[in-house]
Formats: C-alpha cells, sequence, structure tokens
C-alpha cells in the first residue's frame, strides 16, 4: 500500500509540474514581433544653402573662399528625391543629383552626376548636414551645413 501511494504522489507531482520537454521532432513556434515603426519621411523640396568647409590634397584645410553651395530639390516621390546642386553666388551652372532617404527618416545618400556621391544627415526640419568624399586625384572631402530658406 505504501508503495501505491509512493507512485500516486509521484504522478501527481509530475502532473503539477507540467511538462517541459519538447518532443524530438517539434518545430519551434516563433514568438509574434511587432515590426519597428518606419520613421516619417521629411518633405525635402526647398531651396537648401550654405557654407562649404573641407580638405583638399595639396592645399590643405580650405573654406573654398566662403563660397556657398545651394542644393535644389525639385522632385520627390517617397523616400527618393532629385534636384541640382550649385555652387557659387551667381554660378548658372548646376549639377544634376538624385537621392534616397533611409528608413530611419535622418539620414540620406546623394548621387552626383560625374561628381561622386555625397551622404549627410537631416539634423533639423530645415537643417541638414552633408558630407562628399572624392578620391580623384587631387583627393578632397567636404563638410556642408546648409538650411533651407
Amino acid at each position: 500500500m505504501k508503495i501505491a501511494i509512493v507512485i500516486l504522489l509521484v504522478i501527481l507531482a509530475a502532473l503539477a509540474c507540467g511538462c517541459t520537454s519538447t518532443a524530438p521532432n517539434a518545430v519551434p513556434v516563433p514568438v509574434a514581433t511587432t515590426p519597428a515603426a518606419a520613421a516619417a519621411t521629411p518633405n525635402l523640396i526647398g531651396t537648401w544653402t550654405g557654407q562649404m568647409q573641407g580638405y583638399e590634397e595639396r592645399i590643405g584645410y580650405t573654406d573654398y573662399g566662403k563660397m556657398p553651395i545651394t542644393m535644389v530639390v525639385t522632385e520627390q516621390q517617397g523616400r527618393l528625391f532629385s534636384g541640382h546642386l550649385k555652387f557659387g553666388v551667381n554660378s548658372t551652372e548646376t549639377m544634376p543629383m538624385a537621392g534616397v532617404i533611409s528608413r530611419d527618416g535622418r539620414t540620406l545618400a546623394i548621387v552626383e552626376n560625374a561628381n561622386g556621391y555625397t551622404s549627410g544627415e537631416i539634423t533639423g526640419t530645415d537643417t541638414m548636414e552633408l558630407t562628399h568624399i572624392d578620391d580623384a586625384d587631387p583627393y578632397s572631402a567636404a563638410l556642408d551645413t546648409l538650411k533651407r530658406g
């Protein structure tokens, strides 16, 4: 009789604790996750102006004679945008460009016609910072702080 009571207690203890092992061929059930919400896409259409500073091989650090840079975004479809760049105050020569805003709604990448690539960050509703790296001879790096206005 004592053996029957001990077996009954062991069975009841196992039932109370529950089964913690999985069958050898059990497929794990994925945990439901909510994807991160995409950041709102900012509207970049408009005229952005600012000053350039940089470094050029064989010249060194430069403010490019305080020459302004102007980026005009004329079209935008979602995270893609296009327009042109102008360098100087009275320059009529423009350089076509196109870019994409990253999913985070802050970083961006731009390709310039025959002038390389620029990356940047939107730092406020009407401000951004662009960095341009050119490995041509002579190589250079530029930092542009732009404001829409």
